[in-house]
C-alpha cells in the first residue's frame, strides 16, 4: 500500500510541473525557467535558471571549430547545452523545411555517422520555426541534438539543444517549450 500512496504523490507532483510558468521536472531535477535575452535583447527565450554562460576555455574543449556558437549556455556539468547564433541569411517561413534538408545534406557531409531522427516545422506558431533532431557521435558518447531555425529579419537565427542520448526522453518536452517561447523583436 505504501508504494502505492508514494508512486501516486509522484504522479501528482510531476503532473503538476508540466509547463515553464510551473517549473518542468527533467528526470527527478525540477526546471525553473527565467526570461534570457540574446544577442543585444533582439531575440528573448525562456531557459533554466540553473544554466549559465559557458566558458570560453570550456566551449574550446567542447565545441573544437572555431566556427564554435557564440552563445552557449549550460548546465552545471556541462553536459547538456543551448547554443545560438545568428547567419546572415534572410529567409521566409515556407523557406525553412529547405534551409533544414541543406543543414541536413551539410551535417551529413562533414559528420558521415550522424543520424537524423526527424524534422518538421510549425509555420504557424507566432514565430515559426523549422527543427532537424539528429544524434551525433563525441568523444565517448552519443549526442543528442535538436536544431531548431527561425526566421529573422535580414538574418537566420540558430538554435541548438543537445545533450547526453541516454538522457533524450526526459528533455523532449521541456525542449518543445522553450523553443516556443521564442520572441523576436522586430529589429527592421
Amino acid at each position: 500500500m505504501y508504494n502505492n500512496n508514494k508512486n501516486s504523490n509522484n504522479i501528482e507532483r510531476v503532473s503538476r510541473h508540466t509547463s515553464i510558468e510551473t517549473g518542468i521536472y527533467v528526470g527527478s531535477e525540477l526546471l525553473r525557467f527565467c526570461k534570457t535575452n540574446l544577442f543585444h535583447h533582439e531575440v528573448e527565450i525562456f531557459l533554466p535558471i540553473t544554466f549559465r554562460d559557458m566558458k570560453h576555455e570550456e566551449a574550446r574543449k567542447k565545441y573544437f571549430s572555431e566556427q564554435r556558437p557564440e552563445i552557449i549556455k549550460t548546465n552545471e556539468d556541462g553536459t547538456v547545452n543551448f547554443t545560438f547564433n545568428l547567419v546572415d541569411k534572410e529567409i521566409g517561413k515556407e523557406q525553412l523545411e529547405a534551409v533544414i534538408d541543406d543543414f541536413y545534406q551539410v551535417l551529413k557531409r562533414f559528420q558521415p555517422m550522424s543520424v537524423c531522427l526527424e524534422t518538421g516545422s510549425e509555420l504557424e506558431e507566432p514565430v515559426p520555426f523549422a527543427w532537424m533532431e539528429f544524434v551525433s557521435n563525441a568523444l565517448d558518447e552519443n549526442l543528442y541534438n535538436m536544431l531548431t531555425i527561425y526566421p529573422m529579419g535580414t538574418k537566420l537565427l540558430m538554435g541548438m539543444f543537445n545533450c547526453p542520448f541516454k538522457e533524450r526522453t526526459n528533455w523532449v518536452q521541456c525542449i518543445e517549450q522553450i523553443r516556443k517561447s521564442i520572441l523576436i523583436r522586430d529589429n527592421k
